[in-house]
């Protein structure tokens, strides 16, 4: 079953403005790896359709994070709240956006029967949030879910 763009993570989002929490602050406009086609203006997908990228702005505001001591912070409450939507193996990672921080997010969401393994970076661009997510069925063996899952940490 090829992976459809799930979007669970616009619940915490929610749960992230009740906490006031920062994002780190990179600017972003995404150009997604080579070869990798358009569904929408902010959705694309890799040529076997195995891997799906998006990118949301958001008017919520997020202040930039200035140290990996404060994205490390953002992210075990973010770590929590998916948690507590039933998302399962949960893991975050602080990661340096220029000179701010960012917060990296993996899990896995299970919707009809099926499991995707979701990658999100968590973001400030001019103060607003600003996601980076990648989604993939989860077992898929295909070279798009490294290259996806590297696009969005930046490497």
């Amino acid at each position: 079953m090829r992976p459809f763009f799930v979007q669970p993570v616009i619940r915490p989002l929610v749960a992230f403005a009740a906490l006031n929490c920062g994002l780190g602050g990179a600017a972003y406009a995404l150009t997604p790896p080579a070869g990798w086609i358009s569904v929408d203006a902010n959705t694309w997908r890799d040529q076997s359709g195995a891997c799906v990228l998006r990118e949301q702005s958001f008017a919520q505001e997020f202040a930039p994070m200035s140290s990996q001591q404060d994205a490390l912070s953002m992210g075990n409450k973010l770590q929590k709240a998916l948690a507590k939507q039933g998302m399962m193996k949960v893991s975050i990672q602080p990661v340096s956006q220029q000179s701010d921080w960012s917060v990296l997010a993996a899990y896995t969401y299970a919707q009809s029967g099926v499991n995707y393994q979701i990658v999100q970076l968590y973001l400030s661009q001019g103060g607003k949030l600003h996601t980076l997510s990648g989604s993939n069925t989860e077992g898929e063996a295909s070279a798009c879910v490294n290259l996806m899952r590297n696009f969005i940490k930046g490497k």
